[in-house]
């Protein structure tokens, strides 16, 4: 459901597909298999003590507080520190489902959970609801959904 940002006025200006972000909603079949699936293959998916995304109790004030500690451990040596960021917000939206399977063959993913991660990827539909109105459903082609399967993925290539 595209839902218009907070910082636009559609009376100031013309508005257009950029001032609108979308929410998707998720079955709650979806979330109850992609829950039993982390309850199951949880054990397997481990993570860089680095990472700060998606972990309990970490976020990006984590994040924030490593770099500055980072930063002041070589300025303290009378170094300089360059920093080049990226941003990859939409990284996870285009992702090619093919390149995400290679990269978890080649970390020896258990075969079951690739054969029910390519199958439930290969099974998703969406549609856009304007109002009342709904689009016909569409299948997904690529891209990371958010939720279970989204930390699962990103834990086991990261």
């Amino acid at each position: 459901m595209p839902i218009l940002k907070s910082n636009c006025n559609v009376y100031g200006k013309t508005v257009t597909v950029d001032d609108f972000r979308g929410v998707s909603i998720s079955p709650v079949i979806s979330k109850v298999f992609e829950h039993c699936v982390l309850d199951r293959y949880g054990g397997f998916f481990g993570s860089s003590d680095n990472q700060c995304g998606f972990k309990k109790n970490l976020g990006c004030a984590s994040a924030a507080y490593f770099l500055q500690s980072v930063i002041g451990y070589y300025v303290a040596l009378g170094s300089t520190v360059n920093i080049c960021a990226v941003d990859l917000s939409k990284a996870f939206d285009k992702m090619n489902y093919h390149s995400i399977f290679i990269k978890l063959m080649e970390r020896n993913i258990l075969i079951n959970l690739l054969m029910l991660l390519e199958h439930w990827f290969a099974i998703g539909v969406t549609c856009v609801k304007w109002g009342s109105i709904m689009s016909k459903f569409i299948g997904i082609l690529c891209g990371i959904w958010h939720g279970v399967c989204y930390r699962l993925i990103f834990y086991h290539l990261y």
